[in-house]
């Protein structure tokens, strides 16, 4: 069984790059990217930037859905998982697009009137996901290092939905804690063992 590292830290912490010189850059690495599109010229630059930093040999999986099969299936000796925030993000809005459709104004609309109850249902999916992904990387002998955004040090969102999905995400981050071998805090580009 490969060994499960957690990297967390804020925006432009250094979280990534600490994240990628964990790996061996010779090694068969498989670096799944969950920001599969590039809504603007800002993040197209930003995905760019990411894409030109890691080694050529590394193997690129641009996914947000069945990322566990990701895992069980690909014979390398790590995954890189940048970055669960993202990956969440992605697979919330999944979920509203099979409820809802493929307009986002309409699925902005509706995520305003989600009742308590729906969105301890959307919750439990998003930590089923997870789980699904945790359960796979406990399977395989491939190491797995997972970057996550740390979102409850920043300002508190001024809205309910928002406040709500700041707090799925951080469940979602200790879930990740718990089960993680190990997990380093990027902090101002240094990282610190926590676990």
């Amino acid at each position: 069984m490969g060994e499960i590292t957690l990297v967390t830290g804020g925006a432009r912490s250094g979280k990534s790059a600490f994240a990628e010189s964990l790996l061996d850059t010779e090694a068969e690495i498989n670096y799944i990217a969950t920001n599969c599109s590039t809504q603007d010229d800002e993040m197209a630059t930003r995905v760019m930037l990411h894409q030109h930093r890691r080694p050529k040999n590394w193997q690129t999986t641009e996914t947000y859905l069945v990322v566990s099969d990701v895992i069980e299936q690909s014979n390398v000796s790590a995954h890189l998982l940048d970055c669960a925030t993202m990956l969440t993000t992605n697979y919330f809005f999944e979920l509203m697009k099979e409820q809802f459709g493929d307009d986002f104004t309409v699925i902005d609309e509706e995520i305003t009137k989600l009742s308590e109850k729906e969105k301890m249902t959307i919750e439990a999916e998003i930590l089923n996901e997870w789980y699904k992904i945790l359960k796979a990387a406990k399977k395989v002998q491939s190491d797995l290092v997972v970057v996550t955004n740390e979102v409850g040090l920043g300002i508190v969102p001024e809205n309910a939905f928002t406040r709500w999905f700041r707090d799925v995400l951080g469940l979602v981050n200790q879930s990740l804690g718990k089960e993680a071998d190990a997990v380093f805090l990027v902090v101002a580009g240094i990282p610190m063992k926590i676990k």
